[in-house]
């Protein structure tokens, strides 16, 4: 199947939109939720913004898996977001992807950042919204960030250079990090409006004090309503 593939039958695909995406601007950081106050939301939102979020969109990842720096396969993954809840206090939609490329597991984007939700820790029913990547003055910043349980130190980069991909060549290209030393280290390309780019994760096996290669993942092609 795999040879099957070219780089015409995964080009990407643009479909004019009937009905016009929603801009976002809410920033929901500091905000906090009942567990019960998250529900799901069967609505098809339209949403723009740093990434395009509609029921409709796709991204088509060539995904290098590593077992702990050993490589394994290569397959092709298909990142949507299909699944949507609303936190009734703010009325706004978040969206749940079914794929791992450095974005957080249910996040609501606006016009300059993500925004992630997560179970506060050591406290039953209460769920905190952080914001987790943003657009940013000057061409670097860094600064606190986390993996789930863990402390990391983030750091994002305004890239001169442009980013080459199966799915084209881009400009004005954001470079995201988090790195737990002797952890984790997350690293993502990503290109406002359009997507992921590239993700890079590297993972301390367990018990082991030293990160090594899990996953690359590449934009092979999109398809943007």
């Amino acid at each position: 199947m795999f040879t099957a593939c070219t780089k015409e039958k995964f080009a990407p695909q643009f479909t004019k939109a009937t009905v016009p995406c929603e801009v976002q601007t809410a920033n929901p950081a500091g905000h906090s939720y009942d567990d019960d106050s998250i529900v799901v939301f069967n609505g098809s939102p339209k949403h723009c913004g740093m990434l395009p979020l509609s029921k409709g969109n796709y991204w088509v990842y060539e995904d290098s898996i590593f077992n702990d720096g050993v490589f394994v396969k290569v397959q092709l993954d298909t990142l949507r977001f299909e699944t949507t809840y609303k936190s009734l206090p703010d009325g706004l939609i978040w969206w749940e992807g079914n794929l791992n490329v450095g974005l957080p597991d249910r996040l609501f984007a606006n016009d300059s950042a993500f925004y992630k939700i997560e179970d506060r820790l050591f406290t039953q029913d209460i769920i905190d919204a952080k914001k987790d990547f943003s657009l940013f003055p000057g061409d670097s910043l860094r600064y606190l960030a986390s993996f789930e349980d863990n402390a990391a130190q983030g750091r994002s980069l305004k890239l001169t250079d442009a980013v080459k991909t199966p799915a084209g060549t881009y400009e004005g290209c954001l470079y995201f990090e988090k790195n737990a030393r002797n952890f984790r280290k997350d690293q993502v390309f990503f290109k406002p409006g359009i997507g992921v780019l590239r993700y890079v994760q590297e993972k301390a096996p367990m018990g082991q004090p030293r990160i090594l290669l899990q996953q690359i993942s590449t934009l092979v092609a999109y398809h943007i309503e």
